[in-house]
């Protein structure tokens, strides 16, 4: 009888942890259009990873990105080096690429080099 009861109490107190939202991720709201969105909109967050040239963009469906900047020339890859990214000019200077089915435009003062 006690096992029954401890393992429904168990069983209760994982599908209470399973409703609980995870907070937003910390950054700057950037432009994106993710898969087929055809718009470019402030849905996406950029995350810096302190220290290094590298960055991380969060989807607002959970999944993310990560990218690296290449120090020498300042062009940005793919973290991974998984899939090809193909820049385009944007207005304002801000930086705009694509990686797969999704598009970034994001100003480059959010993803300059970090001073020494």
């Amino acid at each position: 009888m006690f096992l029954r009861i401890s393992n429904a109490l168990g069983a209760l107190a994982l599908l209470a942890a399973c409703g609980s939202e995870s907070p937003p991720p910390p950054g700057d709201k950037v432009d994106c259009a993710i898969g087929e969105a055809e718009a470019l909109a402030k849905d996406c967050t950029l995350e810096k990873v302190a220290g290094t040239q590298d960055f991380v963009v969060h989807h607002p469906d959970g999944g993310f990105r990560r990218f690296t900047r290449d120090p020498a020339t300042g062009g940005i890859a793919t973290f991974d080096g998984a899939e090809n990214i193909a820049t385009a000019a944007a207005d304002g200077g801000a930086v705009q690429f694509q990686v797969g089915a999704d598009r970034y435009r994001i100003p480059p003062d959010m993803i300059a080099p970090p001073t020494p």
